[in-house]
This record gives C-alpha cells, structure tokens and sequence, in this order.
C-alpha cells in the first residue's frame, strides 16, 4: 500500500482479478439469494398478518436483490475500467519515453 508522497503503485492485473473476483461473488450471490427466495415463496403461513405480508416482503427481498447485484456489477465494471486507464496511462508514458529518448 503506498504511503503519503509516494508514487501510487497500481498492478493492473491485480484489479482485473478482482473484477474477476467480484464477478463470481455477485453470481454465488444471485445463486443463492434466488434459491432463499424460492424456498421461502414456497412458504404456505397459512391465513394472518405474516400470509398477508409475506409477497410484499417478497417483492422488496427481490428488488433488493437486483440492487445488490447491480452493485456488484459497477464495482467489477469500475475495477476493469480502472486497469484500462492505468494501461493506457502507462503505454501513453511509455511512448512519451520512448519519443524523448529518439530525440536525443
């Protein structure tokens, strides 16, 4: 981890394995969380207060779920994004090294 006034040092690999990473979280997950959700939509209460409740609860579970999942996937995009900009910065640095040398 770098410490104030040093340069950053950033591997970008290291963050497409993240994205990686984050990718298979965001699908164990989605996995999961519809598994939870099947089994508890299959759920008979009976009549009540809870039978009543229960597909609104439902629903706000389901939306939730989607949230979480696009959350997911913005961290894994932002992380991808963030390895290209250091690439590029790198490859752009690189020429602009390899330019100046040239003209010596």
């Amino acid at each position: 981890m770098s410490k104030p006034n040093e340069p950053l040092q950033v591997d970008p690999a290291e963050l497409r394995v993240a994205a990686e990473q984050l990718d298979g979280q965001a699908s164990s997950f989605a996995e999961k969380h519809q598994s939870a959700h099947a089994r508890v939509g299959g759920t008979a209460l009976g009549s009540g207060q809870a039978a009543a409740a229960l597909p609104q609860m439902l629903s706000s579970w389901e939306e939730q779920g989607v949230q979480f999942g696009a959350q997911f996937a913005r961290h894994s995009e932002g992380h991808r994004q963030a390895a290209a900009g250091y690439d590029t910065t790198d490859e752009t640095a690189a020429a602009g090294i390899d330019d100046a040398g040239s003209e010596l």
